[in-house]
């Protein structure tokens, strides 16, 4: 059986870079795929997340363009190109997990069938794999370091389902 393609956004991306855990991915995924237009959204995006800018550039980044151009110009038009480009390659691998933040690509995902997980769904799988010690500090960090945003509500769900609270 082929290993599952695991294509990212830019915002997972993003967070894990900017405080500094590029390796937790890593670790949960191997190899990660991008498209061109999230390596172009993460390089536009240097001044305000440096370490996310380099992340096109790791060893266990590869670089990947849906073949169906048409689908991405369709789907950028419910999402930005980013999102286009990842969940068009998703319906090119069947097989793959997206890695996405944005509610609309969600949306998207679930109607066509695709798998995807999220910035905080690799918080809890890196927590539960022992990658983190605690939830609390990952959270403050995204909030912090990636400027990520996550409702009080939420985080405190996070952090009692942890026994973190």
């Amino acid at each position: 059986m082929a290993k599952p393609v695991i294509i990212s956004n830019t915002t997972p991306l993003i967070n894990f870079a900017e405080i500094g855990r590029m390796d937790v991915l890593r670790a949960l995924f191997g190899e990660l795929v991008i498209t061109p237009a999230v390596r172009d959204e993460l390089t536009a995006k240097s001044e305000l997340f440096p370490n996310a800018a380099l992340v096109p550039a790791l060893p266990n980044i590869s670089l990947r363009a849906p073949a169906d151009q048409l689908l991405v110009k369709g789907l950028a038009h419910q999402v930005h190109r980013g999102e286009a480009e990842c969940l068009a390659l998703a319906m090119e691998h069947p097989d793959s997990l997206l890695l996405l933040d944005d509610l609309a690509a969600r949306e998207i995902a679930l109607a066509n069938g695709l798998l995807y997980t999220g910035t905080l769904g690799c918080v809890a799988k890196a927590r539960q794999q022992a990658l983190f010690p605690a939830v609390a500090p990952v959270l403050r960090e995204l909030r912090t370091k990636a400027r990520f945003w996550i409702s009080d509500r939420l985080a405190e769900q996070i952090l009692r389902d942890f026994g973190e609270r």
